[in-house]
């Protein structure tokens, strides 16, 4: 589940929404909710509807989407996103498409245009927010969330409507409940597990995901906070799995091939994002020595490094680092400026 490719995963959800079973168990019998997670909401750019789509528009689906858009986001927009949010994308179980229909003035089947645009666009997030990043040893990537600021920090903001709705929450009592007052035959009941199976897998995914991410924020919130790469603070996979109680392995799993878009609108791989301590000192150096006014040894390097940054380097560490980056010892820029200024 972890490794499943981001559309397949998207996919699988709207399968699994679209069924009668489902809507049945999540409309009718209450048995099924929605519960967001804390400091998660739909990205900002799903309400602009990006037309310059710039993945493959060939498939039907795309263009079925692309066809049917503009009438739907006319009626998105003269309801309001308050209205928006409430009635469809974070909607109450117990309201019915009628009794939302009623109340934001819409004829029925425009409520359900509407679900249907909100069920496509979670299926075919890729493609109206398709990732930039080159592909990497056969690796492409999948934006997943951009990282907007909010009333209260950060907020993560899912492309995927169905993401920024949140886990599936399963009221096994009541079922319990109901299967003993026999609403449920037995075929039913059977295929009623197999469903609650299926929604505490993907809730697994969910869950996992949306960990890793809000980990990644409050480690690396300076960095959020000023676009500025030395902020990035070391960061292992090994120590995340730690805080949230899962191997390493699956913490690579899941961030496998995942990006998101910074507050400033870059994007990052997922991976980017957990520094080594190695890496992060040699960035460091890299920054000090770009930016030097005078030629530095190492001495004067590690001195410096832990007065500008309180990062402690022992000199031979420095000289370590220097040379992965290929850049000479002092004595040898300093020969190279005499050789330049004779030139």
């Amino acid at each position: 589940m972890l490794e499943m490719p981001e559309e397949e995963f998207n996919k699988l959800i709207g399968e699994v929404e679209s069924s009668p079973l489902f809507k049945r168990l999540y409309q009718e019998n209450k048995i099924i909710h929605c519960q967001r997670y804390p400091r998660t909401d739909i990205s900002s750019s799903f309400y602009q509807l990006n037309e310059e789509i710039a993945a493959d528009t060939s498939t039907l689906d795309v263009e079925s989407l692309l066809l049917n858009k503009e009438d739907i986001v006319r009626q998105i927009q003269r309801i309001g996103l308050k209205n928006f949010k409430r009635y469809f994308l974070y909607p109450e179980p117990e309201m019915s498409p009628e009794e939302i229909a009623q109340e934001c003035n819409l004829e029925l089947s425009e409520v359900q245009k509407i679900n249907s645009l909100i069920n496509e666009l979670s299926i075919l997030s890729e493609f109206h927010n398709p990732s930039t990043l080159n592909p990497e040893r056969g690796i492409y990537y999948s934006k997943v969330a951009s990282i907007e600021r909010g009333s209260e920090g950060f907020v993560i903001g899912y492309f995927s409507p169905s993401f920024a709705r949140g886990r599936y929450s399963i009221d096994y009592e009541r079922f319990e409940e109901l299967r003993g007052n026999g609403a449920f035959s037995g075929t039913e009941v059977k295929e009623i597990r197999q469903l609650f199976r299926r929604l505490e897998l993907i809730n697994s995914r969910k869950d996992t995901i949306t960990r890793i991410l809000q980990e990644i924020v409050e480690k690396q919130v300076l960095y959020f906070e000023s676009g500025d790469l030395k902020a990035l603070l070391p960061f292992s996979q090994r120590e995340l799995a730690k805080r949230i109680g899962l191997v390493p392995s699956s913490i690579s799993r899941a961030i496998r091939g995942k990006s998101l878009d910074t507050p400033w609108g870059e994007e990052k791989a997922l991976k980017d994002l957990f520094p080594r301590t190695r890496r992060f000192k040699k960035e460091l150096v890299r920054h000090l020595l770009e930016a030097e006014t005078e030629l530095l040894s190492d001495g004067a390097i590690k001195a410096k490094l832990e007065q500008t940054f309180g990062a402690s380097i022992p000199r031979r560490s420095v000289a370590s680092l220097r040379k992965e980056l290929k850049i000479p010892p002092a004595w040898k820029r300093k020969r190279a400026v005499i050789q330049q200024g004779k030139l």
